[in-house]
């Protein structure tokens, strides 16, 4: 394995500090793919050695494989973007949905353009679990990276911004932009509960309105989504495709802690969709206006401002998905 390190040079790293033997068959496919793969070294040791296990298998069924460590916000943008077709099959962003996004807003086009894999080491993973992939499972994750199919997928526009999964306005974007870095790093998704439950104390949850493909709608929050997940192995958008070019969009009216706590509790038992408020439409051009300058979060990043125009982008994506992309449990750890 190589890196870069941060004069630029590339060097080989060992992995013996870290791995142990481990036994893994060797794939039918044939052809292992050429990778780069994008990771933020401040990960605990956990998620570090995780990723150095993809790597070991990956090289073992003789992928060539090259990582570049980033070392502020933009870089794995950057990376991406610095990536050719000529020396790399797939860029691979290792981290959480925020980290993908990064990395996604740097690739070129596709198709024929270098593919976009992933390396889960996230909080949520919801990538993941739109794509079938167990975030504990090393040896899956490499047979994708390394040998599995690519989907041509349509991604989000938030005012210029590409997003993968959903872009939304509302409490949930003051969430992610209030929530602690330090508490993530440490408790997980816990870190977001806290937060919400700090926020819906003081948030007015002003209204929002919302004109989908020229239809006006009004909500507290509104959600507009690419795949089926949201927070994890949870549906809010049950018909929702990453292969479609269209958005659906999720309203949730109600306002104050008793509406957090109903849209809450609904989620994770799948029944948000089905709450006889919310609305799930299909659209392809949104506009969302309330505060001026709320944020508005797109992969669980905050990407864009208030007043937002959400959209699906032109351009598309090849997505390397394992051989059966079918959702994880939920109980599955992250």
């Amino acid at each position: 394995m190589y890196i870069v390190n941060e004069f630029g040079i590339y060097q080989p790293v060992m992995l013996t500090d870290f791995m142990t033997e481990t036994s893994a068959s060797r794939p039918p496919q044939a052809g292992p793919r050429r990778v780069l793969v994008i990771h933020n070294p401040t990960a605990g040791r956990h998620k570090r050695r995780r990723l150095l296990e993809v790597i070991e298998r990956l090289e073992r069924w003789g992928a060539a494989v090259t990582c570049r460590e980033t070392r502020r916000r933009g870089d794995g943008e950057v990376f991406a973007a610095e990536a050719s077709a000529e020396a790399f099959d797939a860029v691979v962003a290792a981290g959480g949905d925020g980290t993908v996004n990064e990395v996604l807003n740097g690739l070129g086009d596709g198709p024929g353009g270098v593919a976009l894999g992933v390396i889960p080491l996230g909080t949520a993973n919801v990538l993941a679990c739109e794509i079938g992939i167990d975030p504990a499972n090393s040896d899956q994750i490499a047979r994708a990276i390394a040998f599995g199919p690519a989907r041509r997928v349509h991604l989000g526009l938030a005012n210029g911004r590409r997003f993968l999964l959903m872009a939304g306005a509302g409490l949930d974007a003051h969430v992610v932009a209030g929530v602690n870095v330090a508490l993530k790093r440490r408790a997980g998704k816990l870190a977001y509960v806290v937060e919400s439950l700090r926020q819906a104390m003081d948030y007015d949850f002003p209204l929002l309105t919302i004109r989908a493909d020229g239809v006006e709608y009004e909500g507290r929050m509104a959600v507009a989504c690419k795949g089926r997940f949201y927070g994890g192995p949870f549906i809010a958008a049950p018909d929702a495709s990453l292969e479609a070019p269209k958005l659906d969009l999720c309203i949730l009216p109600n306002s104050g802690v008793a509406g957090m706590l109903r849209y809450g509790l609904a989620l994770p038992l799948g029944r948000l969709p089905g709450l006889p408020e919310v609305r799930v439409i299909s659209a392809r051009n949104i506009v969302i206006t309330g505060p001026r300058g709320a944020p508005v979060q797109g992969d669980g990043d905050i990407v864009a401002r208030l007043p937002a125009e959400i959209s699906v982008a032109a351009e598309t994506v090849d997505l390397i998905c394992p051989e059966s992309g079918v959702a994880y449990s939920i109980h599955s750890p992250l």
